[in-house]
Formats: C-alpha cells, sequence, structure tokens
C-alpha cells in the first residue's frame, strides 16, 4: 500500500481556518510520537511520557521498542490506514453541571490460590495498584505542554459510578449530534480519549461484564463538529509539547499518540470536538481518537494538572466528588461529580458551603527535569499517626526533593493507597503493635499480597484510628473500612495499603506516598483549583 486514501479533512491550524484537503502519502506521514506510560489504571492510569520516533509502517517500524504483543505491534498500521474510516466532514450560560461517579468492580483472577471471591478480588486490588504505583514512579519523560485557551463557561455536575477494575466511571457526551460513552476518571493523568471508529479493535478486554466486540464507540463521521488536529495547531502541542509542530508540517496531522497504561495501552489520533452538557457544550475539546488498545475496556477522563486534562481545558475553578463504597461495585449506584467554572454562580452546586471541610494547600510540583511529575496533584503530608501515635517517617519521604522523589500525591486511578516499602513498614508495624491481641493470619498476606493481616475470629474487632495530617493543621481521619476489610465470609482482616516491596523497589523513586481511591471512599474531595488547594470531609456518600 504505497498511498493512503486521499482524506478530506477540517485541519484546525493556527494560521489557516478554513478548510483543507491533505493528499497523506507514507512516507510524508509524520512521525509516531509514542508517549509510553508503564503501568495500569484498571489495570491501571496513566500519564507522562516519552517521545519516541519511529515511522509506523512496517518496513521501519522497529517494533523493539514497544512492550506489546507482535500481533499489536504489527496492526499498528492501522492508525493512519484507518483515518479514512473518521470521513470527517470540514468544519452560555453561567450554569453548575453535575457528574454520576460509579465504582468499577473487581474481576476475579483465574488461577488464583483461593476460590474466595474476596481474596481474588483483593489480590487483583493489591497488584493493580502496585502495578499503577510503579507507573506514577516510574512515568517517561514528555516535553512540556503549552497552555490552550477556553472560552466558554460551563459549570457541571455528573453521576460517578463504581466499576469493575477498582476505579470510579462517568459518562460523558461528546459530538454534534452527541455520543454518549463511559470513561474511567483518573486524577493521575491528563488525556481524555474513547474507542473510536467502528473498526476499533482491543485486545485482552474480555473483562467480567464487559464484552469486548460490544465496547462502545465513538462514531466520528456521524458528528459534524469533529475535525482531526493539525500539525501547526497550537493544540497538538497540549499532549506532545510545543516543539511538535517541528516534527511536521502545516500540510500534515498531529502526530499519532501512543500510550501505555502498565498491563494496558491505547493508540490513536487527536480530534477537536465538541463536550456535551446539558447546560451547553464545550466546543474544540481536545479528545483522543483512539483505533487500537490493549486492556482498556473504556475510555480515560484525565483530570491530572497536564494542558490537555478536563479540569485545564474547560478553565474549571475547581471539582468535587464523593466515592461511594467500592460495594457498590458495577450497581446502579453513584454519587455527584461537580465540576465548577464559574466560582461567583455556585449557588445550586453541592460543593458550596459545605460546612467542616478541611483545607491543604497543593504543593508546588517538583523541578524535575521529568515534566510528569508536574501531572500530579502533590500534598504537604506533615505526619501519619495511627491510634493518636505519630509513625516517625524520615522527613524525605514525606516531602519531595527537588529530582522528584519522595512525597505525597492524591489520584483517584489508584486502587490502593500505596506506600514506599520503609514507610509501610513503620506503618504496618504501629498497627501490629497496637492490635497484638489478634493472631497475624500469615496464609491470608501470601494470598492476597497484603499486610498486615489479622485473624479476628470470634473476637470484638478494633483498629486504632489512622489519620493523615497536612500542613495548615488539615487533618483527614480515615473511616475504618477505607483502610482495613474483612474478606468475606472468612476471619481474616487486612490492611488495604500496598508497598514498593512487592514489585522490588528498594530505593525512593518518585512520590513515596499515593493516596487512592481505596481510601476516599465515603470522603467528600474538593479539588479547589482557583485556590490551589485540596478540601476534604468524612461524609455518607450514599
Amino acid at each position: 500500500m504505497s498511498w493512503i486514501s486521499l482524506l478530506k479533512i477540517k485541519n484546525k491550524n493556527n494560521n489557516n481556518n478554513a478548510p483543507t484537503t491533505t493528499r497523506i502519502k507514507p512516507s510524508l506521514v509524520p512521525p509516531s510520537f509514542l508517549i509510553f506510560f508503564t503501568p495500569p489504571l484498571f489495570p491501571v492510569p496513566l500519564f507522562s511520557s516519552h517521545l519516541l520516533h519511529p515511522p509506523l509502517f512496517p518496513n521501519t517500524y522497529d517494533r523493539s521498542q514497544t512492550t506489546f504483543p507482535k500481533s499489536m505491534s504489527l496492526s499498528l498500521i492501522t492508525i493512519f490506514s484507518l483515518i479514512t474510516t473518521l470521513c470527517i466532514p470540514p468544519s452560555s450560560s453561567q450554569t453548575t453541571l453535575k457528574l454520576s461517579l460509579s465504582p468499577i468492580h473487581n474481576p476475579h483472577i483465574a488461577g488464583s490460590k483461593s476460590t474466595n471471591p474476596w481474596v481474588q478480588t483483593l489480590n487483583h486490588l493489591s497488584s493493580s495498584s502496585l502495578a499503577r504505583a510503579h507507573y506514577l514512579k516510574h512515568p517517561k519523560d514528555n516535553s512540556s505542554a503549552s497552555n490552550s485557551q477556553f472560552n466558554s463557561k460551563i459549570n457541571s455536575q455528573i453521576p460517578l459510578f463504581p466499576q469493575s477494575y477498582g476505579a470510579y466511571s462517568v459518562s460523558l457526551s461528546v459530538g454534534s449530534p452527541g455520543q454518549t460513552l463511559s470513561f474511567v476518571m483518573d486524577t493521575g493523568s491528563s488525556l481524555v480519549w474513547f474507542p473510536c471508529t467502528k473498526r476499533y479493535m482491543c485486545y485482552g478486554c474480555d473483562f467480567p461484564g464487559v464484552n469486548e466486540t460490544r465496547v462502545p464507540k465513538f462514531i466520528p463521521r456521524l458528528s459534524s463538529s469533529a475535525k482531526i488536529i493539525g500539525c501547526s495547531n497550537k493544540k497538538c502541542g497540549l499532549l506532545f509539547g510545543s516543539g511538535s509542530s517541528g516534527q511536521c508540517t502545516s500540510k500534515e496531522i498531529c502526530p499519532a499518540y501512543m500510550v501505555q497504561y502498565g498491563s494496558g495501552s491505547t493508540s490513536g489520533l487527536l480530534l477537536s470536538e465538541t463536550l456535551n452538557f446539558k447546560e451547553g457544550g464545550v466546543k474544540d475539546f481536545v479528545v483522543g481518537c483512539s483505533i487500537l488498545s490493549t486492556r482498556q475496556p473504556a475510555g480515560i477522563a484525565g483530570f491530572g494538572r497536564g494542558p490537555a486534562s478536563l479540569p485545564v481545558q474547560m478553565g474549571l475553578k475547581k471539582f468535587s466528588y464523593c466515592l461511594v463504597s467500592h460495594r457498590f461495585d458495577d450497581a446502579p449506584v453513584s454519587s455527584e461529580m461537580v465540576l465548577v467554572r464559574n466560582s461567583k454562580n455556585m449557588g445550586s452546586s453541592n460543593s458550596a458551603g459545605i460546612a467542616g471541610v478541611s483545607y491543604t494547600k497543593f504543593r508546588e510540583n517538583p523541578g524535575s527535569s521529568n515534566s510528569a511529575f508536574k501531572e500530579y496533584y502533590y500534598l504537604s503530608l506533615r505526619k501519619i499517626t495511627v491510634g493518636g501515635k505519630t509513625v516517625k517517617i524520615p522527613y524525605d519521604f514525606l516531602v519531595p526533593g527537588s529530582d522528584g522523589n519522595g512525597g505525597t500525591i492524591i489520584d483517584s486511578g489508584t486502587t490502593f493507597t500505596f506506600m514506599d516499602n520503609q514507610v509501610h513498614n513503620l506503618v504496618a508495624k504501629e498497627f501490629e503493635s497496637q492490635v497484638s491481641k489478634y493472631k497475624r493470619a500469615a496464609d491470608v498476606e501470601d494470598m492476597t499480597g497484603l499486610r498486615p493481616c489479622f485473624n479476628v475470629s470470634g473476637k470484638r474487632v478494633e483498629i486504632p484510628e489512622l489519620m493523615f495530617h497536612f500542613k495548615g493543621g488539615a487533618k483527614l481521619a480515615l473511616p475504618t473500612a477505607d483502610y482495613f476489610s474483612l474478606l468475606g465470609d472468612t476471619d481474616a482482616l487486612c490492611m488495604t495499603i500496598v508497598s514498593s516491596d512487592r514489585i522490588g523497589l528498594g530505593q525512593k523513586l518518585g512520590p513515596s506516598i499515593i493516596i487512592g481511591n481505596y481510601q476516599q471512599q465515603n470522603i467528600y474531595v474538593e479539588y479547589d483549583l482557583e485556590k490551589g488547594r485540596l478540601g476534604f470531609k468524612k461524609q455518607q456518600c450514599k
């Protein structure tokens, strides 16, 4: 195949708003910028990346540069050969919007040492949380991206649902007319992407409750507002950095992306689209049209601090959520996620006037050469107490150094909170000391990968309070169910915090503590982007 068919595109370039017709020849296709993330979101994300330059065509493509199966690597040519399937034609009021947020249930893992579904589930959650932590601690570097301007002023509220892989999902409407799809809500990454075109392919997406042949897909040709982003469009730099225009010409499209989430990945092209809410639409919103994925049963809505994220593109002043318990996984139970565009018009917003909310300032992100760390929400954690007793954690684990190592972040894409081994050992030993009347359940620890676990058969369970103390005096006392879980009908009780010792990380690399969504259940969490602070309060989310 020497030519990819003539494609009529409304190219969204800076210097020319008129529709253009681009003839794409293999030798002229811009190098693919491969964005690698190393662990999973539900399996893992998310985001931070490294730019490589191998063409996508098999005569020159070096498949050794990816960790994809051979069939996946060979199929990358479809990113451009399937461009023709896009068939893209040439190209408010200030309110409060809400989304429904739902938990994603965790599938039982085949081959588990135990037939107890709770053991299998905790083992899966533990493994996926560690993979996610490995990614967040070892993201590939990415060029800094330029900020984009967004003129619409829209606030929003949407339902948030718990789903099948330890994460939470939201439904968003994209296009004209709108096509509604489910996205995993992730504060640790920035790109918003969805399965795209009828020829979308997903390898290994046979999750429980997910039919990989029936994954909902966005069909660009059915949307009059869909536009492929051109190379000279500054929005191409939201994902690839401001230098991306130097890698291709104004007659070419923005380079294809490939994002790896550890055990999952996705590849596709950037589109400019309309994000719809009942109160109005957000035009010229950059989304990823993914054509090829592995282990990604749904798209991802990035809520991180990068320029391609939903909050940055919408110009949100704040967003907030209250995560329902994971016991509602895959059930029709949700809580509201609130998006606030205009902080002066929050009268109907659930994020306004909530009494008892404690706030702590976001910490300035480390000035590391790895721009990936700029995606994360860093917090100034002062100390951790167990049963009122301070755990003596070395200062350099609590505060990030200039190299980006150490410190604490909050991440909705991680399930169980992660701690570097040195920190985890200190916290675990304090719990062991204060609940010494319970016998350790070593067999359960082996099966789940969690520790400590205790046998509480026939005994009244009393667990010391776990509290995070932040700069400014804010204190977050976790509900007991957020950090210790009973294993179904067994007599074992395990701490649901994972350690780096299971992934062989002896040294301190990246964030030392990652506060996951399991430790955010039944807690109101507010990201006040305008004032640069995080708010939280214990409350029943449903």
